[in-house]
């Protein structure tokens, strides 16, 4: 077993071991925020509960929305490429969770 006791101080006293739990702390409530606005909670009301700013809160939104938005670009960009290599409309939609029809529009707008 590894002793993180840093003379008299123990590691969990640190500036670094501190700085690194409030972060993580911080970001596993800012997860949370999606979860919580998906369940009609108003953004008052999960800043509240979270003990997070209203802006905190507005910017974990932001944050998921544009993670989202680069996830569903980055799916339809693969389209044409699954395709070309024979995987069928169907398996496309269904890895993607996209309905077949928005695969064929995909698969039919491309040259």
């Amino acid at each position: 077993m590894v002793d993180y006791n840093i003379g008299t101080r123990s590691f969990k006293d640190t500036k670094i071991y501190q700085e690194a739990f409030e972060e993580g702390r911080l970001e596993g409530l800012r997860q949370s925020v999606p979860r919580l606005l998906d369940l009609a909670l108003t953004i008052e009301q999960v800043a509240e509960g979270l003990g997070l700013t209203i802006n905190q809160v507005q910017n974990a939104k932001l944050y998921h929305d544009g993670i989202q938005i680069g996830e569903r670009i980055a799916k339809l960009k693969l389209i044409p490429t699954l395709l070309k290599f024979g995987v069928t409309v169907e398996q496309v939609a269904e890895a993607f969770d996209f309905s077949v029809e928005e695969v064929r529009q995909v698969a039919q707008s491309q040259p």
